[in-house]
């Protein structure tokens, strides 16, 4: 009825406003002071992201790579390289010299 009656006397919308935001602002503070659990359990549950988790279990080093594949792998990228220099009209690299020049590269 208060409110009504409040609502009917105001003459024009700011008016209006600033009477509903009064009214309504009591029980929003209400509403927000009892929900204090509710606000903590947020992004809390079974399906939550656990920050608190333990660190995940160090992994050991990469196993050394034989030379055998190293070399193999180098002759690939090489030959890769090469083939696109062909394809661009430059001239072709010489993949042995290149192999062997990153192969110690890699060494040393």
């Amino acid at each position: 009825m208060a409110f009504s009656a409040l609502l009917a006397t105001t003459s024009d919308s700011g008016s209006a406003l600033i009477a509903i935001t009064l009214a309504v602002l009591p029980i929003a503070a209400i509403a927000f002071a009892r929900s204090g659990k509710a606000w903590r359990d947020i992004g809390r549950g079974p399906y939550a992201i656990d920050p608190d988790l333990p660190p995940r279990s160090v992994r050991p080093p990469p196993s050394p790579v034989s030379e055998a594949t190293k070399e193999a792998e180098i002759r690939q990228m090489v030959e890769a390289k090469s083939y696109r220099r062909i394809r661009r009209g430059e001239a072709p690299l010489d993949v042995e010299a290149e192999v062997r020049r990153r192969l110690v590269d890699s060494i040393g």
